[in-house]
């Protein structure tokens, strides 16, 4: 047995099952497609008032920060799984980075870079502020240097010479005992179902612009004037329960309310209405949660089925009111879909790669129905999201979860 193990994907999922390999004195390669770990948890803002909202995002940078100082741990980003061979004990994994044409090590996030990048948008930009480690990246696509056209603008201006255009792509094999795939998740295109109006009018966002939007600034205000809005509303269900994506999500529920609350405790005047099929209030204490929310949140039971832009500018929602067994309209400041998670979309190929099955909306299938973590493959196991929607209290047990037990493969 080889006394090491390859994590397919950096998120909470995979950096959790990484530390816990580490911690018990195993290898653990974090292999990343992206140039930074966190996944979608890393941009995800803190949504307590003046009590803790139970979300977990606190415990993600905590992670990471462990995670990048572990000795046992060799984080590979910009990388991703191109061939798999052997078995249970004995696999060995391919492994193909793309080049890095800042370093890592180097770059001090100056931003003296991003100022002279003559593309829009620009070719070189940063991660979230959450982002480990919190180094510039560059664009292929829209960098001008890497297009065959003449510009070395950043590479000029770098204080500390972090940029290296003559990079080339790595190929490496690792030799492992197991597999732990941690890919998690992408959000609902919420443009598909244009009814709704995303992306057209700007004062509709999804429930990961919120995220962003409280994570960078710690308030709400409009995109469209920078005003505070009075009337909220928040859609559920948007790209989940349907003919495509039969299955409900799970986490919709619980951040739109946090939201909610936390947007009625920093402007006490505004009204926030939640729009719903039916409510997930599964979990320690949601249901106490909810209970509390309706004193100051109108929850409607209603299908929202098309969104149009008033001649005053404001929102007008057209839903149905399922209570009262009728069309309604109403006017509001902001819009909020609540989008459902989705599988990524290399999913298939690396289901291909690993041989591994996937189940009737795109996660990764499981063995069995009572164990969330074995695949079809001996040796290969999944962590977090990737399997399934889960919130990131769940995302971390799941990721302890696979690592127990590719520990207890590996003896």
């Amino acid at each position: 047995m080889n006394e090491s193990v390859v994590v397919i994907g950096g998120g909470i999922a995979g950096v959790t099952s990484a530390l816990e390999l580490a911690n018990s004195g195993l290898k653990a390669y974090l292999v990343e497609r992206e140039a930074a770990i966190g996944g979608q948890a890393a941009s995800f803002c803190c949504k307590a008032t003046d009590v803790c909202a139970k979300c977990s995002v606190c415990l993600v940078p905590q992670k990471l920060k462990e995670v990048t100082t572990h000795p046992q741990v060799s984080i590979l980003p910009s990388s991703i799984v191109t061939g798999v061979s052997g078995e249970a004990g004995n696999f060995r994994v391919e492994v193909w980075q793309k080049p890095q044409y800042v370093s890592q090590e180097k770059c001090i996030a100056c931003g003296l870079c991003v100022e002279v990048c003559p593309t829009e948008p620009k070719a070189i930009h940063s991660p979230c502020p959450e982002a480990i480690p919190y180094s510039y990246v560059i664009d292929e696509s829209q960098c001008l240097r890497l297009r065959g056209e003449k510009c070395n603008l950043c590479r000029e201006i770098c204080p500390t010479n972090a940029i290296a255009f003559g990079h080339e792509p790595e190929r490496q094999e690792l030799d492992v005992g197991a597999i732990i795939v941690a890919t998690g998740f992408e959000v609902f295109d919420a443009r598909e179902v244009g009814s709704l109006g995303y992306g057209r009018l700007p004062n509709i966002l999804t429930g990961l612009d919120l995220e962003r939007l409280f994570a960078r600034n710690g308030s709400l205000e409009l995109p469209s004037n920078g005003e505070k809005p009075e009337k909220v509303a928040f859609v559920q269900c948007v790209g989940s329960r349907n003919e495509n994506h039969g299955y409900c999500s799970q986490v919709c529920c619980k951040y739109a309310m946090r939201f909610a609350r936390l947007i009625k405790y920093q402007n006490p005047d505004a009204e926030v209405t939640i729009f719903y099929i039916d409510l997930q209030t599964a979990g320690k204490g949601f249901a106490q949660f909810y209970e509390q929310c309706r004193v100051s949140i109108r929850f409607i039971r209603g299908v929202p089925v098309e969104i149009l832009e008033g001649s005053s500018g404001r929102l007008e929602l057209r839903f149905e009111d399922i209570s009262k067994g009728k069309t309604s309209r109403e006017t509001f400041d902001l819009v909020v879909l609540s989008v459902g998670m989705v599988p990524r979309k290399g999913s298939w190929d690396l289901a291909r790669i690993l041989g591994i099955n996937l189940g009737d909306y795109g996660f990764f299938d499981t063995r069995s129905p009572i164990d969330s973590n074995k695949t079809n493959v001996d040796g290969i196991f999944l962590a977090g999201t990737c399997q399934g929607p889960k919130d990131i209290p769940d995302s971390i047990a799941h990721g302890i979860a696979a690592a127990q037990k590719a520990r207890e493969l590996l003896g």
